[in-house]
């Protein structure tokens, strides 16, 4: 049988091609429901054919039309009326022959594709790829599931024109096959623009962003997305969406399109950013937080949100470390794919993508399947798919008659599918593979091919020889477009073509538009139209073949001549959109000009880049900047050279770099013509890298008092007139503060002096270092700079930080003067103040504060949950991710665990709190929770231990934690050893030298009320069990018992179901047979206290120490056994399995009714 491809001569319809046997043809009319249209059959007769002849190249027609002059005209690239084709390979293609209407716009396409004297590119598709694209199907459905929280990462690797990108697609269509709203977004790291940070990143956030508005506006049933998605950002982001919407296209337009939303004031921002200096990580951290959100919003409208990342080996570092965050994100419940593409080649062992993957193989061990990590490497194709690829193209289906050829073309490409592709395609067009018309097949010499072509030529040069047979006006347009990036828009373009003349094409006869030139480079499939004026390359390979058309020697002159004519023409308003991309085509060049404006727009894209906390990135572009200044330019130029220096050594800081950021700090202050004022940021990178890298807290301390000095403000040396001088600001600082009526606080003007300003910024960095080192000498010091700084804010107005002082002296006034009640009117002012301050800076530092060393001494837990919620939440905005860790971990685990909230839902917050820790690098919380998750495994059963803390969450043995950490574990033990009635232990565990300051009842952290709870009923147990240290362990007792009341009588809420257990405790130790009754009814009044406050904990174990006390004192089995069973109830409810379990054991002859009491 042989195929016939059929013109027929009317505008709407058009003959698809059906198998037939060879002989004479005839067509016959038939009735159609379409009005004046005609259904076209086809019989077969018997053969007339004589052996040897060619078949009958007539046509006998019934009834035909006259076509009309379009149709007449109308381009096609069938070989005559009908053409006969050999059978193909492909199915598609042995339908029966049926007559559709036309879809003019795709007439070209569909006529080429189904044409026999055409290669057939399409069908090789992703042959030799089963066994990948299982693979991938495999994810997909994973994401695909209704109801999944799974995170896919799959790394697709292999030499460039392997198909990674081809294969990456095919989960394209798979996605959109489902009839749910799926967002596949795709974008791709660009060779020439590795400096930019996100590129990528940015494009694919754009384009969904887009698409939001898209649908906002053509859909009506979904025109509550944009408001919906715009609500959610701005009340998780707050002032920080405007920070996303300056880098993400389209996403401005979702946040002011609804018309019930008010977007938060975008000058608040640029006042928390611009007021102060912005520490480095802080900068990085509202980025990432902002990223997370962002994701988070959108993966709960599209699900799956799969994104794919092409030629992730030239991603920026920034960029890489937000794909690792994005699909590590435990608090997403919404499911997320990453597609990542890269040259395995270009990607060695030191490289950060590698960092990268091993960063996720730990997450996916510790994940518990809510990560899956997938790795696919593709490999060039073997000689039978090299040979079965030719088959498909020349859609010939007998293996023995292309072998050679194959052969041929193995040995040229070496199975490379993309240079295959090429090959084939030059092969065509030198005439080596041609199709002949006679015998309706494609014919060709394979000795003349392997004669006159190269072994050694790669793809590359095999695309520049194509492309130098262009004219020289397409070759130069090539160059330009190369110099543009992987995608780029026809305005871009455009620009720069009208400058032609600049660069030397040689002589360029022809003068082309920009659209003509796009037109006919997209026809020669160089280029690729993504929408309406925006472009892609073909292939980067196609894109470097044009590049490599400029001589190499003067490439860099030439992409410079490039960026400095687009910077022209974009002009100074116009240059934000594409800074990085101007920016680093005046880069290009490895000489650096000296030329102040070069230098100029390198600051430009170093702060950009510094504002978006890409830090590498901003290294580079201000280390680019300085080596354009002239050499006299502290002298012409000071402030551009200033700003160049202060942000180097503020990059190179934050990126470990301490050689380099010294180098840069110690040139500015050589500058005696700089004012200390003006040398402030560099001075801040300086002390940031002491005291956050290096961790030289008393030299940090050092070098603020000399900047304070040259400022102005002078704090005394000497150590008696600096306690002398401490105290009474202290005292007189408490004074002020009270004497002031409530309502200043909320009038309380701006400071704006920027020398006052930069007092306070260094005044509080002595008070933060200070109280690290935790050495007397440098607490004296921590008081003189936060009452300095307090009575700046009460006499000449507030800043960022004047909450949180103010919170700090409370503090004080708590840990020093031991005044609770004056401590929690401070504490309430700091809240006024910063609830009254434009700017969140600073939220989760007061929080924290005020709730682990205030407020729990007068106000009850429960009511803390929300603020520490929300200061968690500004926290992660602002960019202060200590803080915001500490109100995470007493909102999420310490202050749950004290109100006797379930222990499961406690363990899973302690395992997504310290992965989120972790990513975050805030390790010293971290640690201290580990103590606490570990305690709560040992109570669950989730651990073969009961009161030694080996497990999944920590070893107790190698533990080497700070003295903040090493007090959590303490309590975590103090509460084992009393549950787990090793009682003995848990009475002669003794505080730490160097703890002593953590565990005072006024100014002590709030856990220090849980361990002297814990440590004195296993001091009062340990009294009754042994009558040596009976009078030593009840004094003990005692001493903490009266401790606790005094803080209740206080007015502390809190610790009233301790006190009252406590109390029954006390009186049955000290109990005699007439005194039995008072301890009975103590000890019922102390279940009823802990059962109506809800603390399941404090209820089981009163009713287990009741059961105790009348086992052992009144011999009342039954009764026993009773509190007994309640106890293992409460426990249980709780989810303290482990202690039900070790309950059980310990009574199991009452509880069977064996009892041997």
């Amino acid at each position: 049988g042989e195929y016939v491809g059929l013109p027929v001569q009317h505008p709407n319809f058009y003959l698809l091609s059906h198998t037939i046997p060879s002989g004479n043809l005839h067509l016959h009319k038939s009735e159609s429901h379409y009005k004046n249209t005609t259904t076209i059959a086809m019989s077969a007769l018997t053969p007339t054919k004589k052996e040897g002849e060619l078949p009958s190249r007539g046509i006998q027609r019934s009834n035909p039309w006259k076509p009309d002059k379009a149709t007449a005209s109308m381009k096609t690239s069938i070989l005559s009326d009908f053409t006969l084709r050999k059978p193909t390979i492909e199915s598609e293609y042995k339908k029966s022959m049926i007559v559709q209407p036309l879809n003019l716009s795709k007439v070209n396409k569909n006529v080429q594709d189904l044409t026999v004297n055409k290669l057939r590119f399409g069908s090789v598709g992703l042959l030799g790829r089963t066994n990948e694209i299982e693979t991938l199907q495999a994810c997909a459905d994973r994401v695909l599931q209704p109801n999944q929280e799974t995170k896919e990462m799959i790394m697709i690797s292999g030499y460039s024109g392997t198909g990674k990108s081809t294969l990456a697609m095919e989960l394209k269509k798979r996605a959109i096959s489902k009839k749910r709203r799926v967002a596949f977004l795709a974008s791709k790291f660009d060779q020439y623009q590795v400096g930019e940070p996100f590129s990528a990143i940015l494009e694919v956030f754009g384009e969904l962003c887009r698409r939001v508005v898209t649908m906002n506006s053509n859909a009506e049933e979904k025109s509550s997305i944009c408001d919906e998605i715009a609500e959610q950002l701005c009340s998780e982001l707050q002032d920080e969406v405007h920070l996303l919407a300056k880098i993400i296209p389209y996403l401005g337009q979702i946040i002011t399109s609804g018309v019930n939303n008010s977007p938060p004031d975008a000058s608040n921002l640029r006042t928390s950013l611009q007021q102060n200096y912005v520490k480095s990580d802080a900068r990085r951290t509202r980025l990432l937080y902002a990223f997370r959100v962002f994701t988070r919003i959108m993966s709960s409208f599209f699900q799956p949100l799969i994104i794919l990342l092409d030629d992730l080996q030239w991603a920026d570092v920034s960029s890489l470390e937000i794909i690792e965050l994005l699909v590590s994100d435990t608090q997403n419940k919404n499911p997320v794919m990453i597609i990542g593409c890269y040259r395995s080649n270009e990607v060695d062992k030191n490289h950060p993508l590698l960092s990268m993957q091993r960063n996720l193989m730990e997450k996916k061990e510790a994940s518990d399947k809510l990560l899956q990590l997938t790795q696919i490497e593709l490999d060039n194709l073997g000689e039978d798919e090299v040979n079965r690829a030719i088959m498909a193209l020349l859609s010939i289906d007998d293996a023995t008659k292309t072998r050679e050829l194959a052969d041929i073309c193995y040995k040229r490409t070496e199975g490379n599918p993309f240079f295959l592709v090429e090959f084939v395609k030059v092969l065509e067009e030198e005439g080596l593979l041609s199709f002949h018309l006679g015998l309706f097949r494609w014919k060709w010499d394979a000795a003349e091919i392997a004669s006159k072509t190269a072994s050694t030529q790669n793809v590359v040069d095999l695309l520049q020889v194509k492309m130098r047979k262009l004219s020289l006006e397409a070759q130069g347009f090539l160059q330009c477009a190369a110099c543009l990036g992987s995608s780029f828009t026809s305005e871009s373009l455009g620009m720069i073509w009208q400058h032609q003349n600049v660069f030397d094409f040689k002589s360029i006869s022809a003068k082309k538009s920009t659209n003509e030139l796009l037109a006919e480079m997209t026809g020669g499939h160089y280029l690729e139209m993504l929408e309406i004026g925006k472009f892609r390359w073909a292939h980067d390979k196609v894109q470097q073949a044009a590049s490599s058309l400029t001589e190499e020697g003067s490439l860099a002159s030439f992409r410079r001549n490039i960026g400095e004519i687009w910077y022209r023409e974009l002009g100074e308003d116009n240059l934000e959109t594409c800074l990085f991309d101007v920016a680093n085509l005046i880069n290009a060049a490895t000489e650096s000009a000296i030329n102040i404006e070069y230098a100029e727009i390198n600051l430009k894209a170093a702060k950009k880049a510094r504002g978006i906390a890409a830090f590498e990135s901003c290294s580079e572009y201000a280390l680019k900047g300085i080596s354009m200044l002239p050499s006299n330019a502290w002298d012409s130029h000071p402030d551009v050279t200033l700003k160049l220096f202060s942000l180097a050594a503020e990059a190179e800081g934050y990126l470990g770099h301490l050689d380099k950021m010294e180098s840069y700090y110690n040139e500015v202050l050589s500058q005696t013509s700089i004012s200390t004022l003006e040398k402030k940021n560099v001075y801040m990178a300086k002390l940031q890298s002491m005291a956050n890298t290096e961790l030289r807290y008393e030299a940090t301390v050092d070098l603020c008092l000399g900047v304070l000095e040259d400022l102005g403000c002078k704090i005394p040396r000497g150590k008696v007139s600096r306690t002398i001088e401490a105290s009474t600001l202290l005292h007189q600082t408490v004074k002020m503060i009270k004497q002031t009526p409530i309502e200043t606080f909320d009038t309380l003007p701006e400071l704006t002096d920027p020398s006052k300003l930069a007092t306070m910024d260094f005044l509080h960095k002595i008070a933060d270092s200070s109280c690290l080192t935790g050495e007397k000498p440098f607490l004296l010091m921590y008081k003189l700079a936060v009452t300095r700084v307090v009575q700046t804010t009460l006499l000449h107005g507030s800043f960022d930080v004047s909450g949180v002082v103010l919170a700090m002296l409370g503090w004080m006034a708590m840990f020093v003067l031991g005044d609770i009640e004056t401590a929690r009117y401070i504490g309430e002012r700091a809240l006024q103040v910063q609830e009254k301050s434009k700017s969140e800076v600073g939220k989760a530092k007061v929080f924290t504060f005020l709730s682990t060393f205030i407020f729990y001494h007068v106000k009850p837990l429960q009511s803390s949950l929300k603020p520490l919620l929300e200061s968690y939440q500004s926290g992660m905005r602002t960019g202060d991710k200590s803080y915001a860790m500490w109100c995470l971990l007493y909102h999420n685990v310490f202050f749950p665990f004290m109100i006797g909230k379930p222990l499961k839902l406690i363990e899973e917050q302690c395992q997504a709190s310290i992965s989120l820790m972790l990513d975050l690098k805030e390790l010293e919380q971290a640690a201290c929770l580990r103590s606490f998750w570990q305690l709560c495994l040992n109570l669950m059963g989730l651990s073969d231990n009961t009161v030694e803390f080996v497990g999944k969450a920590m070893n107790e043995n190698n533990f080497a934690g700070s003295h903040f950490s090493r007090t959590f574990l303490l309590v975590a033990k103090s509460i084992a050893y009393n549950l787990f009635v090793e009682y003995e232990l848990g009475a002669n565990q003794g505080i730490e030298k160097g703890l002593e300051r953590f565990f005072k009842v006024k100014g002590g952290i709030f856990v220090t009320m849980m361990f002297m709870y814990h440590q004195a009923l296993s001091l009062y147990a340990a009294a009754r069990n042994n009558k040596k240290k009976k009078g030593e362990y009840r004094t003990q007792a005692n001493h903490i018992r009266k401790k606790l009341i005094s803080s209740l009588k206080s007015g502390n809420p809190n610790i009233i179901h301790y006190v009252s257990l406590l109390n029954a405790e006390n009186a049955a130790v000290e109990s005699k047979k007439n005194q039995q009754e008072h301890a009975i009814k103590l000890y019922k009044s102390a279940i009823i206290t802990s059962a109506r406050g809800g603390y399941a904990m404090d209820a089981g174990l009163a009713h287990e120490r009741f059961a105790d006390f009348l086992l052992n004192k009144i011999g009342d089995t039954q009764e026993a056994k009773y509190h007994i069973e309640e106890a293992i109830r409460c426990y249980n409810g709780w989810g303290a399995m482990g202690k039900v379990n070790h309950l059980r054991d310990h009574y199991q002859e009452i509880l069977t009714g064996l009892s041997a009491y």
